[in-house]
């Protein structure tokens, strides 16, 4: 088990399809899920996360809405920075830049996330209190559903007595 780091910044990020979901369904037709492509772009992410910035990120998915899922980070502040940085363009991609034999012309290559499926970093941002106060009450609603359903009970038909029968209840 990985030693837990101290002092990180609980980040979401949200990773999307580049395109609408006509577009989704254009490239991949009937046959491949979004939750699929989604699940490779979530490892993808993960990978490049791991071998740009640390391998000692702590990945959590945390919430989907529509076709967006939103992934907890836990990250250290230089990191955050870091990932901004890269996303913002303003990392320099050394390795890339003085490869002679794919960048013959010595352009300036910057630092960024490319994944295999046409997945982008829609947004990002550190969970401020709101989003914490936010799952904290869905999880209570979920609680309190989830007792409400634990209080139902079931009766045989033979504790109700002989004033019913089967048919009474079909």
């Amino acid at each position: 088990m990985a030693k837990s780091r101290k002092n990180t910044l609980p980040v979401l990020l949200d990773i999307k399809f580049d395109g609408s979901m006509n577009k989704f369904e254009e490239v991949y037709g009937d046959h491949v899920s979004y939750a699929e492509i989604e699940q490779e772009s979530y490892i993808d992410l993960k990978a490049m996360m791991f071998e740009k910035i640390n391998p000692n990120i702590k990945f959590r998915k945390f919430n989907r809405e529509k076709n967006i899922l939103t992934l907890k980070v836990d990250m250290l502040e230089k990191e955050y920075l870091y990932l901004q940085d890269i996303l913002a363009k303003k990392v320099v991609n050394e390795k890339a830049t003085n490869d002679k034999t794919k960048n013959p012309d010595g352009n300036i290559i910057m630092e960024r996330f490319n994944f295999l499926h046409p997945f982008i970093i829609s947004n990002h941002k550190i969970m401020t209190k709101e989003d914490l106060l936010k799952v904290k009450k869905v999880i209570s609603l979920e609680d309190e559903i989830e007792m409400d359903v634990d209080k139902i009970t079931e009766v045989s038909l033979d504790e109700i007595g002989d004033d019913y029968s089967e048919e009474d209840f079909d």
